[in-house]
């Protein structure tokens, strides 16, 4: 009689584990390598926002223009206008649950104890 042999899977998936994990990260090596590296930056496109801080940044290391003094003006006063007083609407008491059911104020106190 031939004597079976009985091997432990645990050696083939922790291969598989590895050989996978060593795909994964030549894949992504792969798919990266071309986008440049820290001091080539990316190969993103630019836009207008960038120019223009990039010309912010050179024209305030060049330095501030000179201010230019010169006299206040005056402007005349605002004409006053008369705010006319608002009269409060009354409010009933559906108004005010309204108001509370939808969050606005708290709930009046009921004049009848609740059971």
């Amino acid at each position: 009689m031939s004597a079976e042999r009985r091997s432990n899977p645990f050696g083939w998936i922790f291969l598989g584990f590895v050989v996978g994990v060593m795909a994964t990260f030549g894949t992504i090596l792969f798919l990266t390598a071309g986008l440049g590296g820290y001091d080539q930056g990316s190969d993103e496109q630019r836009t207008a926002a960038d120019s223009a801080a990039a010309e912010a940044l050179v024209a305030t290391r060049a330095g501030p223009e000179p201010r230019k003094v010169e006299a206040p003006v005056i402007a005349p006063a605002p004409a006053v206008v008369d705010t006319p007083v608002r009269e409060t609407p009354p409010v009933d008491a559906q108004m005010a649950e309204d108001a509370a059911a939808a969050g606005m104020t708290s709930r009046p106190a009921t004049d009848q104890p609740t059971n």
